[in-house]
């Protein structure tokens, strides 16, 4: 239980807050306590995926790994900042495929020279990216013309994604049974035998529950804290609260690159993007609907054009199935033009 002591930052948070601190104190503290709890919750489900097998554990590791995300957007969406919410997930694809892929190369060149995808999954993860980003371009366009239908759509359009996701983990289950193979996030191995199920699990609670509370007191502060800094809550939600629920995505594609893993490179960063639009948006809209906030999936153009920007960018130069590190600045210079972008963005 040593690594929760992050949970002391949470608690000096809400202190500060209960007795109206400084907010730009309480924003400051939050952001490091979420960056060190994602570290914990990211090492925690390794652990227990190391545990349930290869097949569960890999499925397990990709699917938890978005509960950041999840978070972080449920609780703007709570404190009724559907603007932030949307702007964390348009942040956390831009981190993943632009920030996280992009230094994972770079890391991955200098160790190992140019790294080197296999065409199949390489293919697969590419359709799929396009299709996602594609997703967000119908809504778009049907908010032009018809703005008080989009909220229906939005909600139709995400029973669709969620069970694109389902098909898509129980074919890739199936598949690989009938193949004889296990998943590719099977290469995580149980490395702490001597810590049981549910220990890890208590863990992982505790952290999430810590995650919840430090993000709910960061999106209390958001708003002052913007006004202080002279930022957007646009620009706000996208670099702060995106970037920081992708911390562990970009980290461990971090890891991985340095190890090798051009696999689980490519499934910690395009795959949790992908899992991002198939899971976590459209279960942001079923929440807004159930709580009565204005959560649909017609972002604004900006925020369309910078995913399918950031797609088309990421599949160009990584389809050849190699990338060296010169495409991996590439990809992040793309996130810093982005993210200037969006500072000179008024809300």
């Amino acid at each position: 239980m040593k690594q929760l002591w992050p949970i002391l930052g949470v608690i000096l948070a809400v202190g500060i807050e209960v007795f109206h601190g400084p907010s730009i104190v309480v924003f400051v503290i939050s952001i490091l306590s979420i960056f060190l709890l994602v570290g914990v919750l990211g090492v925690a489900t390794e652990k227990l995926a190391g545990k349930l097998g290869q097949t569960v554990g890999g499925l397990l590791n990709a699917s938890l790994s978005n509960l950041p995300e999840l978070i972080i957007g449920t609780v703007a969406l709570v404190n009724g900042y559907s603007t932030v919410a949307k702007a964390s997930i348009t942040g956390s694809i831009l981190a993943n495929l632009l920030l996280g892929l992009g230094l994972a190369i770079v890391v991955g060149d200098i160790r190992h020279g140019n790294l080197r995808f296999e065409s199949a999954h390489l293919r697969s993860s590419s359709s799929m990216l396009m299709l996602c980003s594609f997703c967000f371009i119908v809504p778009a366009v049907f908010n032009l013309g018809t703005p008080d239908g989009t909220r229906d759509l939005s909600l139709e359009m995400s029973l669709v994604l969620l069970a694109v996701y389902f098909v898509n983990v129980f074919g890739t289950i199936f598949s690989k049974r009938k193949e004889g193979h296990e998943l590719e996030g099977g290469e995580i191995r149980d490395e702490h035998p001597g810590e049981s199920i549910v220990q890890v699990s208590l863990v992982m609670l505790i952290a999430a529950i810590g995650l919840g509370f430090a993000s709910e007191t960061m999106a209390n502060a958001l708003e002052p804290t913007s006004e202080l800094l002279g930022l957007s809550e646009t620009f706000s939600g996208l670099i702060f609260l995106g970037a920081v629920g992708s911390l562990g995505e970009i980290i461990s594609g971090t890891r991985f690159a340095r190890k090798g893993q051009s696999g689980l490179l490519l499934a910690s960063t395009m795959g949790t993007t992908i899992q991002i639009v198939l899971v976590v948006a459209p279960l942001l809209v079923i929440i807004g609907r159930l709580i009565g906030q204005p959560m649909d999936l017609a972002f604004t153009s900006f925020e369309v054009v910078s995913i399918v920007l950031a797609s088309v960018i990421t599949r160009e130069l990584v389809q050849d199935g190699k990338a060296n590190w010169f495409e991996g600045v590439l990809l992040i210079a793309t996130y810093i033009i982005i993210a200037i972008g969006y500072f000179h963005l008024p809300d």
